[in-house]
């Protein structure tokens, strides 16, 4: 079947295949983008040519990246006079007699005839095989060009320019930017939300590094959702699937997955951006051009390639000087092509000085400067403008020539201040959300202290980290539980290997003597607490997860400590345990307020996902496993003697606790356990019935969803508590100097004494 063959920009094809009226002659039309043809027309290579030439010139990927983008316009007859063209023909037909490229042998025989639409930069040698070379026709090239002191000012003057345009019925979808730089993209996101215009900026994020892909690169770990992210990252490794598992095809899948990006999102009716060389524009659109500067309008080429000027006189290559003179017409004949346009440059951005373009000392086109608009369209913006002449007033003595005008038409707020928090553009709020948005007890208990401060720590995540020697030493200890079990377990290799990553200071050896100490005798422990349990598998440092909703992917994970369980048919006993530091507050009772609730956030994993089946509960505990060294008291060895004990909530079924704890009944695994079968538990041992377990469960799975519901409306309001007479929000709060918080943010709550209110609303 012969084909005919349209050469096209995605614009061009989309319009076509749109346009029912197209009756082609031919019994088929194919449209492809230019790299989409060319690599039919000559071949295709696949990552196996990287690995190939990787693995045996050690060449770095971005090296074989420039070598292979080279090699397709290399004759391999010719006899070249450079070492750098005879080296890629050497490598070129290397990887033929490899078997490296693919051929489509078909592609040229079925050719009828080939057209080209909206493409201006073809280089000479697929000018050749195209047959095709565009010529600039005659035009005229005389509009008027705006200079703006600032790149804010700039897009202000085109917001104002948009208003009017809307307020005289333009649509938004006839209004369209081009040659926007990615510098713009901050300035146009603030601008038009000052001015509540829609605009489509392609923000560009990397999968790399969402959470999703690093738990993959990390260890393996890959959870089949149905979400966007997953689905890119699945598709990659699909795509180097045809790769040995080794060193090179690590780097290959990094190097795709920080070139793998997450689309931003698109409104339906809103103000575009667009690529001036790629698009075509009708009458009754409204252009904006942006950034006439020098080398951005045209954007000029230096001689800096892979190949230079001098050694493309032996290729059908253009020169670098050629190029830039096509591209000095190219791009005034496509802004003469459309109708309504304005042009425009900024003098400066808050990290850059720019130039005018060299297209107005061509054209000797007119250029208005100090140009003045009217700020009727945005009080907001208005007032922060005021503030600013304001400052300029009081701080350097300047007077601005409008700030009269403001002063008589807004509220003289200076030297004023309020910490309130005034709120959130929800829309781009939940644009900007991670996918999944990944909420945890940690998150959610700074929610409960305060919005304020989980909007400061978990959405501007401007939290400081602080690697303190506890801190280091506290993974280490998590690092050696999660491991001790394993049969090849040795600790002095899982000791040494873990502090070679820190470098160690006198003071810090010193006491690392005394913790290494009590890290054996805290595994001697443990194992003598293995002897008088009866549940014999575990589960340590299990990451456990629940989707919370569907509509926008949230998710709520734990990692939990240690899980004890014992299984029997289909049933599964288990037991939580979280390791601690410290004091050790088991009091559940402010969880009424979302707070102190760790066990029951952990409780609630494991019986709504699906780590097990049928998932009975025994017992949530905290367990200490690192002290401060106290001095002598009368009950000293009493207290070293329980330290590693069990503090929590058991289930009150003996024929459960008695497998759990062999020793119940005065118990040597679980802090003020005692049972006898006429008194039944002592009056210290906390205990959990069925009907306890199902308040907490559910009022717990109601509080996530709720606050899930508050965070996604973006209600981050200063709110700190009170709990009877503590200040559980303020006392180690990093952020005390972002919020200024007052008297009157604070939220005061009684203290809760019982567990009443599981039972009623929360």
């Amino acid at each position: 079947m012969t084909t005919k063959i349209v050469v096209c920009s995605n614009e061009y094809k989309n319009k076509q295949l749109l346009d029912y009226s197209l009756n082609p002659s031919f019994s088929s039309i194919r449209y492809m983008s230019k790299d989409e043809f060319f690599n039919h027309y000559y071949y295709e290579y696949d990552e196996r040519s990287y690995v190939y030439l990787m693995k045996k010139y050690h060449f770095h990927l971005d090296v074989c990246k420039v070598y292979l983008n080279n090699m397709v316009f290399i004759d391999l007859e010719k006899k070249y006079k450079s070492k750098k063209l005879l080296f890629l023909q050497s490598l070129k037909k290397e990887l033929i007699d490899n078997h490296l490229f693919t051929y489509h042998s078909y592609f040229k025989d079925s050719i009828q005839e080939i057209e080209v639409h909206s493409i201006y930069d073809l280089d000479y040698y697929q000018e050749k095989v195209l047959d095709y070379s565009f010529q600039i026709p005659d035009f005229s090239f005389s509009p008027t060009v705006y200079e703006f002191s600032s790149m804010e000012d700039e897009v202000n003057a085109v917001c104002q320019k948009i208003c009017s345009l809307i307020k005289e019925g333009v649509s938004l979808s006839h209004i369209f930017l081009v040659n926007v730089r990615e510098d713009y993209y901050y300035t146009l996101w603030k601008m038009f939300s000052y001015y509540h215009i829609p605009i489509s900026i392609p923000f560009q994020n990397s999968i790399y590094s969402t959470k999703i892909v690093q738990d993959y690169l990390n260890d393996g770990t890959l959870t089949l959702d149905n979400d966007m992210i997953t689905t890119k990252l699945v598709s990659v490794i699909n795509k180097l699937s045809i790769l040995e598992e080794d060193e090179y095809k690590k780097v290959i899948l990094i190097d795709q997955l920080k070139h793998t990006m997450i689309p931003s999102k698109k409104y339906d009716n809103a103000v575009e951006i667009k690529d001036l060389k790629s698009s075509t524009f009708q009458e009754d659109d409204y252009v904006f051009l942006l950034g006439f500067n020098l080398d951005y309008a045209p954007q000029m080429k230096k001689d800096i390639e892979y190949i230079s000027d001098k050694e493309k006189e032996e290729v059908d290559l253009y020169t670098t000087t050629y190029m830039n003179q096509r591209e000095r017409k190219l791009i005034p004949y496509l802004i003469s092509q459309i109708k309504n346009i304005f042009i425009s440059y900024p003098l400066s951005s808050p990290f850059q000085k720019y130039y005018p373009s060299i297209l107005i000392g061509d054209y000797s086109l007119n250029v208005i400067k100090n140009y003045s608009f009217t700020n009727q369209y945005s009080n907001s913006y208005n007032q922060i403008r005021y503030e600013e002449m304001l400052d300029q007033f009081y701080i350097y003595g300047e007077k601005h020539p409008d700030l009269e005008l403001f002063h008589s038409n807004y509220p003289n707020l200076y030297d004023t201040y309020s910490n309130k928090f005034n709120g959130i553009d929800k829309d781009f709020y939940l644009e900007q959300l991670p996918v999944p948005l990944t909420l945890s007890y940690s998150s959610l208990n700074s929610y409960n202290e305060c919005k304020f401060k989980y909007y400061i720590k978990n959405v501007l995540k401007i939290d400081p980290y602080e690697d303190t020697f506890s801190a280091f030493i506290g993974s280490l200890y998590h690092k050696i539980l999660s491991l001790y079990q394993n049969n090849n377990f040795n600790l002095e290799e899982e000791w040494n290997r873990y502090l070679e990553r820190r470098e160690l200071t006198i003071k810090d050896m010193t006491l690392l003597v005394r913790i290494k100490k009590d890290l054996v005798e805290l595994l001697d422990e443990l194992k003598k607490q293995e002897l008088i349990c009866g549940y014999n598998d575990g589960l340590f440092e299990k990451e456990v997860r629940i989707k919370i909703k569907n509509d926008i992917s949230v998710e709520f994970v734990g990692y939990i400590d240690k899980i004890l369980y014992y299984k029997k048919i289909d049933d599964t006993y288990f037991s939580i345990i979280d390791y601690k530091s410290g004091f050790i507050d088991t009091h559940i009772e402010p969880m009424k307020y979302g707070l102190h609730m760790q066990l029951p956030i952990y409780l609630y994993l494991i019986h709504y996902s699906k780590l097990f089946d049928n998932p009975i509960f025994t017992g949530i505990y905290y367990q200490n496993i690192l002290f401060s060294y106290p001095t002598w008291t009368p009950t000293l060895e009493e207290d070293n003697k329980k330290k590693y004990y069990l503090q929590g909530y058991s289930t009150d079924k003996i024929e459960l606790l008695s497998r759990f704890d062999s020793t119940y009944e005065d118990s040597e695994l679980i802090k003020s356990m005692k049972y006898n079968e006429e008194k039944g538990f002592g009056s210290y041992t906390k205990i959990m019935d069925d009907n306890l377990l199902y308040q907490m469960l559910t009022f717990t799975k109601k509080h996530i969803e709720d606050r899930v519901d508050d965070i996604l409306n973006g209600d981050f309001t200063i709110n700190p508590k009170i709990v009877g007479k503590d200040n559980v929000s303020c006392e180690f709060c990093h952020f005390k100097d972002l919020c200024y918080m007052t008297n009157e943010d604070i939220i005061r709550l009684p203290k809760v004494e019982d567990l009443s209110f599981l039972g009623g609303e929360e």
